[in-house]
C-alpha cells in the first residue's frame, strides 16, 4: 500500500473516531454502539478487568448512558497503526469528565483505549477494544 493509501485508511478512522467521541459526549449509546461489530469475533476489555462479548458490552454501555448528562472528552494522544486496508489499530489516550443524572461527576485522567478495526463489506467497525485507566476521581453531590 502506498503512503496515500494508509493516509486515506487513516482519514477514515479519524472521522469515525470523532463520531463516537461526539456520540459518547452526547450520551447516544445507540449511535455510538454502530460502530461496534455485532459478532462472535467481538471482544471487549474493560477497565474493571472483565472481558465481555458483544451483548454484555452493549449491556454495560446502555447503563453507562442511562445514567449520563454528557461528558467531555479530550484527547491526549492517539495513534493509527494501519497493518492493510482492511484492518487499523487505533491507540488513543484522554481525559474525560463526566456528569451524572443524580449530580455526581466523575474525572477520569489518561484514560486508554485501543481499538482494533475491521473493514467487512464496505465498513469499518471496531472488532476489539480494551481499556485502561486508573479509578476516577468521583465528586459527589452535597446532601
Amino acid at each position: 500500500m502506498t503512503e496515500t493509501n494508509n493516509q486515506d485508511i487513516i482519514n477514515d478512522i479519524k472521522a469515525i473516531h470523532k463520531k463516537l467521541t461526539e456520540y459518547s459526549e452526547k450520551a447516544q449509546g445507540e449511535s455510538f454502539l454502530s460502530y461496534y461489530e455485532n459478532s462472535p469475533l467481538f471482544l471487549h476489555c474493560s477497565s474493571d478487568g472483565k472481558m465481555r462479548d458483544y451483548e454484555a458490552f452493549k449491556h454495560i454501555c446502555a447503563g453507562y448512558y442511562h445514567t449520563l448528562i454528557e461528558q467531555k472528552i479530550s484527547t491526549t494522544f492517539e495513534k493509527y497503526n494501519v497493518f492493510d486496508k482492511n484492518l487499523v489499530i487505533l491507540s488513543w489516550t484522554g481525559n474525560i469528565f463526566a456528569r451524572f443524572k443524580n449530580g455526581n461527576t466523575m474525572h477520569m485522567k489518561n484514560y486508554s483505549i485501543t481499538s482494533v478495526f475491521r473493514k467487512s463489506k464496505g465498513k469499518w467497525n471496531i472488532i476489539y477494544s480494551h481499556e485502561s485507566a486508573l479509578p476516577p476521581e468521583i465528586i459527589k453531590r452535597g446532601p
